[in-house]
């Protein structure tokens, strides 16, 4: 057979080959489907990656890795308090000596022995047709504190007071009047007389 001449079954299959092919209005919609359904039967890639990460997992640090760590931990927790604290408790901390431990000796507060300490003054007042005396003065705000009856004509009291110099009067009956029995008087602002009593600290 030469070139030139051509097996009829061969020229059977070269026209219909060459015969166009046509496809129905639907061919591109069932293609398409078709490749979905193969892309979601996939499995994911990240399936593998996702589940790596919620297993637990164990990880190994030398010992002195991990104590490095734990010595920068305890510095920055050491150096987060002491910037929280105010600068004059830091100072009280840092020029505090604990080495000392307080005795129980100074735990008691010491009193000032230079401290006045109030005197019982007495007060006296003779008069036998009074019905009620008191005394007032500078020393208690000028409040009546009342006397007592010791007898038929003897009135009397006392009243604890610091040393110093005062004034004061008797109410008798309800009219003020200077002590008769009194050393020494002074001007009242009101007119009269005031009495003077002078308050001597105790002895030590």
């Amino acid at each position: 057979m030469s070139e030139h001449e051509i097996d009829p079954f061969i020229e059977e299959i070269a026209v219909e080959l060459r015969r166009p092919v046509r496809f129905d209005s639907t061919f591109e919609s069932r293609v398409m489907a078709e490749l979905e359904t193969s892309a979601a039967s996939l499995p994911m890639k990240r399936t593998a990656s996702t589940s790596w990460l919620l297993r637990p997992h164990t990880f190994y640090v030398s010992p002195l890795a991990g104590l490095a760590v734990a010595a920068g931990l305890v510095a920055i927790i050491t150096m987060s308090v002491v910037r929280t604290l105010p600068s004059n408790q830091i100072a009280r901390a840092d020029t505090q000596d604990t080495s000392v431990a307080p005795t129980p000796t100074d735990l008691i507060p010491v009193v000032n022995p230079a401290a006045p300490v109030p005197v019982s003054a007495p007060f006296t007042y003779i008069d036998r047709n009074a019905k009620s005396v008191a005394v007032v003065g500078s020393f208690n705000g000028w409040e009546p504190l009342p006397l007592t009856q010791s007898s038929d004509s003897v009135w009397s009291g006392s009243a604890m007071i610091l040393p110093g110099r005062y004034e004061y009067q008797l109410v008798v009956d309800g009219k003020w009047i200077a002590d008769p029995a009194a050393q020494r008087t002074a001007a009242s602002d009101f007119g009269g007389a005031n009495s003077v009593l002078i308050v001597s600290p105790v002895p030590r």
